[in-house]
């Protein structure tokens, strides 16, 4: 039984490997998309930006410290693993609590709280790893550098993020519940397929980081059980991921499509110019859900949940 535990944890040790790699590399070009084409980096674009820079740093310094633990960086890779996994995490309940106040608050000032998001995301992280820092609880753990023993680990990283996770599964649950209502309220002609609702709720999901939720699961098992078993390959393969599924989320649609055609055609590579006016129809939708229009009506947001992006719901003035 050993031996098939030793096999299985292997086999998932190369397949998170694998998805570290998908998720850096979509994580690096969300970000790369969204610098680009300005135009497209909206508010609510901007957190998700921030919040792929935490990703993809996390999971680098992730993957180099358990490359690194016989050398300098070690240490070093091991703290900034902590602080930037703390950020994913202070972030995704940015991202959640800003989609709760857009949604349903309809907020209209939204885009004040941006700066209290970088003073929570950035600060409260480096407040905890000082304080670790300050009582030497980093250290070489045989193979990797991390937090000393369990309760650091517990403290300074399972309870964080165990409260994280609950509040924005809180979350999650009035937007959806608002979505729904909106797309079921919705005139008849308005009203879009149930793959495009799946999709904004996919979006949201993979945009506040539930994936994690397998992960706290987990522990509440014993890992040689069934369920134990369960929730380590469920937590293996979609937590690793997070930063690919925001990618294809957000930036895998014909909008951002039309404006890497464009941009192709403006430096002479007019191989991809038949997708250049995929975004056609936003010329339609800036009208009505424009940067300064008013976008409480329940119409209007349902028109924002349908368009070519996966979500495009925006505050007013942002």
């Amino acid at each position: 039984m050993a031996t098939d535990n030793d096999t299985l944890n292997d086999v998932l040790s190369y397949i998170t490997d694998v998805l570290l790699c998908l998720s850096i590399v979509g994580s690096f070009f969300t970000v790369f998309t969204f610098m680009v084409f300005y135009k497209l980096r909206t508010y609510p674009i901007r957190l998700i930006i921030y919040l792929c820079l935490s990703i993809l740093f996390a999971q680098f310094f992730f993957e180099i410290s358990f490359r690194s633990s016989e050398n300098l960086f070690c240490l070093p890779s091991g703290i900034l693993l902590h602080y930037f996994f703390l950020a994913d995490f202070v972030w995704t309940f940015c991202v959640a609590f800003n989609f709760y106040q857009m949604i349903v608050k309809r907020n209209r000032d939204a885009e004040s709280l941006e700066k209290y998001y970088h003073l929570a995301s950035w600060g409260i992280p480096l407040l905890v790893v000082v304080f670790c820092a300050g009582f030497e609880k980093y250290i070489n753990r045989g193979g990797f550098c991390y937090l000393e023993n369990d309760l650091p680990v517990f403290l300074g990283f399972f309870v964080p993020g165990l409260l994280v996770v609950c509040a924005n599964a809180v979350i999650f649950f009035f937007i959806a519940r608002e979505i729904h209502d909106t797309l079921k309220n919705a005139p008849r002609t308005d009203k879009k397929e149930k793959s495009k609702e799946f999709r904004v709720y996919f979006s949201i999901f993979v945009s506040i980081g539930l994936s994690w939720i397998f992960g706290f699961i987990m522990t509440f098992f014993n890992s040689d059980s069934v369920l134990g078993y369960i929730f380590l390959i469920l937590f293996s393969v979609t937590t690793p991921l997070q930063g690919f599924l925001i990618f294809v989320s957000y930036c895998v649609n014909d909008k951002v499509l039309a404006h890497y055609a464009r941009g192709f055609k403006s430096i002479g590579i007019p191989i991809f110019s038949r997708w250049e006016n995929l975004d056609g129809t936003s010329t339609r939708q800036t009208s009505t859900t424009g940067p300064n229009s008013d976008n409480t009506d329940k119409s209007d947001m349902s028109n924002n949940l349908s368009s070519d992006s996966s979500i495009s719901i925006k505050a007013p003035n942002s």
